[in-house]
């Protein structure tokens, strides 16, 4: 039975009330299939380490024995339950397997046991597919890459289940942080819940700080201290980021970017009749960048912004020639400004 992609989130809630025997998940997107897998799992049988309720059976066991299948979806968990059978990363021993189970066409009405079977990018040529796809008693269930909507309505979901209050900015960082990797999602989410204990209120502003790396926080005090026109401090974090390992050409990146951001402000400012307020709040920053953005539009000029980006770009072509270090070359350009200051 083949279940429609509007269809997948509802239907896996409630899977453990569907009168089927067993579920296929299969498709390109492993870490969603993955991801699937085990919350059907769990809303079989809980407690996935008990041995008389969850029996795993190997690519290897179906080769020697194409039965074993049908043994276990007929037989009685010893201190009584549902008993979930899981296959993973099955090939076409499993779909000989699940042919000799499904030859008996009442084997559904013959035990309450559950068949949970992990397949790769499954093409509609395959045995395994078009037979969970063509039985009723059976789910097949496709995982294709989500979309940005719908993962932004995974993680809002998640946290009303929480019931913690936030906003849309702070869905779109995590959006942006983790991307569509729902098992990362979920573990960042735990971390976060932790954090906020009983003030369940998330700010994007309270994201961006518990999510932040070490290395994307040194990088900030970078770009911050330049732009304030401390180009010691600049050069302190920069020295700091390059012990840790982080490359200079990202860090030249990172610079490049935010005065882009006061390049386009600037020009939005000078061009189009745009209020200051407006072209800062047009650069969608955070609030804790807000002030220092503010400071260094105000002392920046349009031709400053223009020469440095310009700089900025020539220096990237070569640090990536590799005549010189890269991280000799950024230091350089930020000691220029620090000494000339």
């Amino acid at each position: 039975m083949k279940i429609s992609n509007y269809q997948i989130e509802p239907y896996i809630h409630r899977i453990a009330q569907e009168k089927i025997a067993g579920c296929l998940l299969f498709g390109p997107e492993a870490a969603l299939v993955n991801y699937r897998f085990n919350l059907i799992a769990k809303k079989i049988t809980p407690n996935l380490s008990d041995p008389f309720l969850v029996a795993n059976i190997s690519k290897e066991k179906l080769v020697e024995d194409k039965a074993i299948l049908a043994d276990e979806f007929f037989s009685y968990s010893m201190l009584g339950g549902r008993k979930l059978i899981l296959i993973r990363d099955a090939d076409v021993q499993a779909g000989a397997a699940l042919k000799m189970l499904f030859a008996d066409q009442d084997f559904a009405k013959k035990s309450d046991n559950f068949i949970l079977i992990q397949g790769g990018d499954l093409d509609k040529s395959s045995a395994l597919r078009k037979l969970c796809e063509e039985n009723p008693r059976f789910a097949a269930i496709a995982c294709y890459e989500d979309d940005e909507r719908v993962i932004k309505k995974f993680i809002a979901d998640e946290l009303l289940r929480h019931k913690v209050k936030f906003n849309l900015d702070a869905t779109s960082i995590l959006y942006e942080k983790f991307g569509k990797n729902r098992q990362i999602i979920l573990a960042e989410l735990e971390k976060i819940l932790v954090f906020l204990g009983e003030e369940k209120n998330l700010t994007a502003e309270l994201v961006e700080k518990l999510t932040a790396s070490e290395a994307e926080i040194s990088a900030n005090e970078f770009v911050d201290n330049f732009a304030a026109q401390k180009f010691d401090l600049s050069l302190l974090a920069a020295e700091k980021l390059f012990r840790d390992g982080f490359e200079a050409i990202t860090l030249l990146r990172f610079l490049s970017n935010y005065l882009q951001k006061l390049y386009q402000a600037r020009a939005e400012i000078d061009s189009s009749g745009i209020s200051f307020d407006e072209a800062v709040k047009n650069q969608r920053l955070f609030f804790k960048a807000e002030a220092g953005f503010r400071l260094a539009l105000k002392n920046f000029s349009k031709d400053f912004l223009i020469k440095n980006l310009s700089e900025l770009q020539h220096l990237e072509i070569k640090m990536k020639s590799g005549i010189v270090p890269p991280k000799i070359l950024l230091t350089a350009f930020v000691q220029n400004f620090f000494v000339t200051s």
